[in-house]
């Protein structure tokens, strides 16, 4: 049963990368979620979080360490550059290591991605497909908000959560370089 250790900005987070790992890897791996409060308390906190983590797990580490931020309009390789100097010669004990991770835009740029998904949890009302490339989009959480209005859906972490659950991963690949990143890093 493997475990991860997750460093995010907010509480609509984990439920969103939480589910999303769980079916990349593994149905039964375990979490250690770590809310931030934004990116800035993130990028000033995460190297002393992931210190955290090496003892989460009743005095153990956790197997693999995700720090997971949103790039804004930024590139992403831009940021995990930073965030990797951040951490430049720090040792973690995680067995299968720390990836770092930014998604193109914001964490709901990937929840577009399937309009059935988002359908699905908003029993069966239909939802239009978001054309062109997501990841250009610069306000994917207002997009989100107002696609979960209009299906009389409120914008809640399990609500997140649920769209995760049933996007279809391989639209995701095929409509996100940054969600192929994650996967590759989980």
């Amino acid at each position: 049963m493997p475990s991860y250790g997750l460093i995010v900005e907010g509480l609509y987070d984990p439920p969103v990368y939480e589910r999303l790992i769980l079916r990349l890897d593994s149905p039964d791996a375990r979490f250690f979620s770590l809310e931030c409060g934004g990116v800035s308390n993130l990028m000033k906190n995460f190297p002393g979080l992931l210190k955290a983590l090496e003892t989460i797990d009743s005095g153990a580490p956790v197997d693999k360490a995700l720090v997971i931020r949103d790039s804004g309009n930024r590139p992403r390789t831009e940021i995990e550059k930073e965030m990797r100097s951040r951490i430049e010669g720090r040792r973690y004990r995680f067995p299968q290591g720390v990836e770092l991770c930014a998604v193109r835009q914001e964490t709901e740029t990937w929840l577009l991605a399937d309009e059935r998904a988002i359908s699905s949890v908003a029993e069966g009302r239909t939802v239009g497909v978001v054309n062109g490339d997501l990841e250009d989009i610069l306000d994917a959480k207002g997009r989100l908000r107002a696609i979960l209005s209009r299906s009389k859906l409120d914008y809640l972490p399990q609500v997140l959560g649920s769209i995760a659950d049933c996007s279809d991963l391989a639209m995701m690949r095929y409509r996100l370089p940054s969600f192929r990143s994650f996967e590759a890093k989980v």
